[in-house]
């Protein structure tokens, strides 16, 4: 099963990980609190993680397209959400 990685800077990790839980939990099944989040589509799952000053996102499908969506999934509503903030995402992979 592919794995990517993804780091991202912020001075609002919790706030960002609550946000992008919460759009998604009108369409797919989520579990999130302050600190720790999971996102359930169809094509993979996404789990967030807010720690001080960095949001750590980790992604898991069953092949590198379905990952390649939910990577551009993510990071796009994740950049959109936090518009005050300049945020990167770089996928790693495993």
């Amino acid at each position: 099963m592919p794995i990517t990685r993804a780091t991202v800077t912020t001075d609002n990790a919790s706030l960002n990980l609550k946000k992008l839980c919460r759009h998604f939990s009108h369409k797919v099944e989520t579990q999130f609190d302050d600190d720790h989040g999971e996102i359930r589509f169809p094509f993979g799952t996404a789990l967030l993680d807010a720690q001080p000053g960095e949001l750590v996102m980790q992604g898991r499908s069953d092949s590198e397209e379905t990952l390649a969506r939910l990577e551009d999934v993510i990071a796009g509503h994740l950049v959109r959400f936090a518009s005050k903030e300049s945020l990167t995402v770089e996928w790693q992979r495993d």
